[in-house]
């Protein structure tokens, strides 16, 4: 049918998209910023804890360069010595005096030692505890007696027998004029030269520096935890997987110490069995990250929550907007509706149908098809009205429109209250034969009913019909169709009622 009038619930899918795009986009710019906000913080730790393995590894490399010179120093002076005993230089005043210049203008040192084959103190820069002690037991003794190697030995720290105090003994090798062993010069660096250096860098408060034997013997550790030196940790992770793996890098470890969980680098020493490792805690690595990823946090906080917020009011904005334009459609749908339908039978009326005759003559003159009209007239109306009253009256319209809708299957088709008790059906596409068999069909729709109406020959509310098509020309105007179609209608009431008729009075 021709021209329904805007619909607004066709409105409502698009509404319905309109809306959930606007909470899609508000939930993704939301989601978007926590994303980005998150992707930066967790870079900027990662950068943290880069930055922290770089300090970390090139304080590694300072402090080995300065254990490697400590050692190297000694190193050189015992060198010295063992070239000085092999050449059969033995006056006591002599070398004692040479031993205590090595000590005086080295301060790393706690001592430099000269021992016979038996372990017997022979030259010192200070006397031994008795006249008869003997340092055959010690480890670094050992293992010149037993081994023919000339090279340097630093063993694991032991206390001191003169002073008391922590020593890193470095030794080595002399023999006599038939290649025999005849005993041991050694250099013992004091662990406190490592701790006075030690203390002037800035590690945290919970940093820690340690220097440390291949074995996992402690050396020195600067931290919190005393009586550290001697201490055995090859258990640790260092020890058993990073200087396995590389003599320097970086990782990260909970310490067998304490259980504080530290960044680290470590450097293995190039000439002597000794690692460096400085670590720094990895809570204090990222306390001031910490802080900046709360303010950030917060930030977008406040800034998701304003979006939220704003985007909230804008949606809302819209949905009454939405609702507001709906509520207009509904409206303007109500009164094309009224304007276009009659208020009785609720088919199109009078207006609907000219709109609708207008445009469809206009369309089948274009194309040259045919168009019927189909006038429908109820017999004996006014005295239907004037026995059975106004009211019956209305039922006996809205009877005859309902059959007239009935057999409306078409979506061209166009059923109208033409005027009182006149209706009409328009029909694109159909001719003439095609319009009568409509026609006569309605007639009989209405005839069976049984609509009692005692002031009708038949007894029941019949119709008088008149039928018309034709290919419409333009220049004519749809008058014509109108006119013969209502002059076949009145041809059908003057011949007794209750049948159809055809303009044409060809069969």
């Amino acid at each position: 049918m021709v021209g329904t009038g805007p619909d607004p619930d066709q409105g409502n899918p698009g509404t319905r998209r309109s809306l959930w795009l606007a909470y899609a986009l508000l939930v993704a710019a939301g989601l978007g910023a926590i994303l980005v906000s998150l992707l930066q913080v967790l870079d900027s730790k990662q950068l943290y804890l880069r930055e922290a393995d770089k300090a970390n590894a090139n304080l590694a490399y300072s402090i080995a360069q300065h254990a490697q010179e400590s050692l190297k120093e000694a190193d050189i002076i015992l060198a010295g010595m063992v070239k000085l005993l092999e050449r059969g230089e033995n006056s006591p005043a002599v070398i004692n005096e040479l031993l205590m210049t090595y000590k005086q203008r080295t301060s790393q040192l706690a001592g430099v030692f000269v021992f016979d084959a038996h372990g017997r103190w022979l030259h010192t820069t200070t006397p031994p505890p008795t006249p008869d002690a003997s340092n055959s037991d010690r480890a670094y003794f050992q293992h010149h007696l037993h081994s023919m190697s000339r090279d340097t030995q630093v063993s694991n720290p032991v206390l001191s027998r003169f002073s008391g105090e922590w020593v890193l003994p470095v030794s080595r090798r002399f023999n006599d004029e038939h290649g025999r062993f005849a005993g041991v010069v050694v250099a013992g660096i004091r662990i406190d030269h490592f701790r006075a250096f030690y203390k002037l860098f800035d590690i945290g408060r919970q940093g820690t520096i340690l220097i440390a034997m291949n074995n996992g013997t402690v050396i020195y550790r600067r931290a919190n935890t005393p009586g550290s030196t001697g201490v055995n940790m090859s258990g640790g992770h260092l020890f058993q997987s990073d200087l396995k793996r590389s003599p320097v890098g970086v990782g990260a470890s909970i310490s067998l110490f304490d259980g504080v969980d530290r960044v680290y680098a470590y450097r293995a020493l190039d000439h002597f069995p000794l690692v460096v490792v400085v670590s720094m805690s990895r809570d204090e690595v990222l306390a001031e990250w910490g802080g900046k990823a709360a303010m950030v946090g917060s930030l977008v906080a406040l800034l998701v929550l304003a979006l939220i917020l704003v985007g909230s009011s804008l949606v809302t904005r819209l949905r009454k907007r939405m609702d507001a334009a709906q509520t207009i459609a509904r409206e303007n749908r109500e009164l094309f509706h009224l304007a276009n339908r009659d208020s009785l039978t609720g088919i199109s009326n009078r207006r609907q149908f000219d709109q609708a005759l207008q445009m469809e003559f206009h369309r089948a003159a274009t194309v040259g098809t045919p168009l019927a009209l189909v006038m429908i007239d109820v017999d004996f109306f006014k005295a239907y009205n004037d026995r059975y009253g106004h009211q019956a009256g209305d039922v006996c319209l809205k009877a005859v429109s309902d059959v007239l809708r009935r057999f409306k299957v078409r979506a061209g088709d166009t059923v109208a209250r033409y005027g009182g008790e006149e209706f009409a059906v328009l029909l694109p596409h159909t001719d003439l034969a095609g319009a009568r068999l409509v026609a006569e069909r309605i007639r009989q729709a209405v005839y069976e009913q049984g609509l009692v109406h005692t002031d009708s020959p038949a007894g029941v509310v019949t119709v008088s019909i008149g039928v018309h098509s034709l290919v419409p020309i333009e220049a004519d105007g749809p008058q014509q169709l109108l006119e013969m179609a209502d002059g076949a209608l009145y041809r059908a009431k003057n011949a007794g009622r209750n049948r159809v008729c055809l303009a044409d009075p060809a069969p």
